[in-house]
């Protein structure tokens, strides 16, 4: 058996642990240096933007539609074993703005028909139809995907490391990887131990997700790669308005802010991009006035909790990163996936798989 060693305990690594796990090839442990669950994914709102998203062809639709494609059987899989319930939200709902938005997405409709995907071009009376409470005096119509989705990342992650460990994962929470130990021949580098705070792990191949963490152990390995973190925020809120349940049930986006229905009149109100023309201190009021404005409920809603996290970007390359490091034929990078994390971890977890299979 193959012995892997995944440093970090997010969706991303959550996933490639478990889908590593249905293999008995590998000897798979899990090191996370808090609990897993944190950091970037304890921020997630876990919006899967993937039909609706304006990629259409390459590496960044191949990823997604892996993704949307496996993500059914994986959470199915995962609660029949577990017994868990992941909460889900079907069908998202984009706002435009302007015309020549509405115009934008008929052209991808088009492309996703030929695809076999759906997209669905609303105008504002059939948004006012779906969504009564809906402020439509800025807009000219939506977009509707019935096909992605919202998973709950947390509920999500959990049941994966659940699974994983049902399946014989050796999960290590509160574990940080402080060095390693590297040897070379005649090609390649090989790192065969990690050292922590809690002892050595030696392995056969080592599996970097750690989000903004996988840079000190680049830097370590002597190929540093460079993450930027960008903030994305949220809030959980209740409506004091008695709201049916008809009126929300999808998620809605618009203007780089979502707005996600949880039941009983609560909602997380968030986004997952930078507002640059804000000051430091109060992204959170900018996301929040931008949805009280198309969602008019939420004005009297009560603030519950709120939240802020940040997301790993590369720095001069393509997000996510999913590749051998650079002159190591061991070392695995699975990070770097900024906004689309909890979107590509299935299809990141194949790769893994994929390039871990070939050697």
């Amino acid at each position: 058996m193959k012995r892997v060693l995944i440093i970090g305990g997010g969706i991303v690594g959550a996933t490639i642990a478990y889908e590593l796990s249905l293999d008995r090839r590998f000897e798979i442990t899990l090191l996370d240096r808090s609990t897993p669950n944190e950091a970037s994914t304890g921020a997630a709102l876990g919006i899967l933007m993937g039909i609706i998203s304006q990629k259409t062809k390459g590496r960044a639709w191949r990823l997604r539609e892996a993704s949307l494609r496996r993500y059914p059987h994986l959470i199915a899989a995962i609660s029949e074993q577990t017994g868990e319930t992941i909460p889900q939200v079907q069908g998202l709902i984009n706002l435009c703005f302007s015309e020549a938005e509405m115009e934008t997405w008929q052209q991808l409709a088009t492309v996703r028909h030929s695809q076999g995907w759906e997209l669905e071009l609303w105008d504002t009376a059939q948004l006012k139809t779906a969504l009564p409470a809906l402020n439509i005096s800025d807009l000219v119509g939506a977009v509707y995907s019935p096909q992605d989705f919202q998973v709950n990342p947390q509920a999500l992650t959990q049941t994966l490391i659940k699974a994983s460990e049902q399946n014989g994962v050796n999960i290590q929470r509160g574990v940080e990887a402080t060095e390693v130990s590297v040897t070379s021949n005649e090609n390649y580098q090989q790192c065969h131990t990690v050292h922590s705070n809690e002892g050595d792990w030696e392995t056969d191949y080592l599996i970097v997700a750690a989000g903004l963490g996988s840079f000190p152990l680049t830097r370590q390995l002597q190929q540093p790669l460079t993450l930027r973190p960008v903030l994305g925020q949220a809030m959980r809120v209740r409506l004091n308005t008695n709201l049916s349940e008809t009126q929300l049930q999808r998620v809605i986006t618009g203007d780089d802010v979502h707005v996600i229905p949880l039941g009983n009149q609560e909602y997380w109100v968030g986004a997952t991009v930078e507002f640059p023309d804000q000051p430091v201190e109060t992204p959170l009021d900018t996301v929040w006035e931008k949805a009280r404005r198309f969602y008019p409920p939420l004005a009297d809603a009560e603030i519950l909790e709120t939240w802020s996290g940040k997301r790993p970007r590369p720095e001069g390359q393509g997000a996510p990163v999913i590749e051998y490091l650079k002159g190591y034929d061991n070392v695995i990078l699975a990070t770097g996936h900024y906004r689309n994390g909890v979107l590509l971890a299935p299809a990141t977890a194949a790769q893994v798989k994929q390039l871990i299979s070939a050697c």
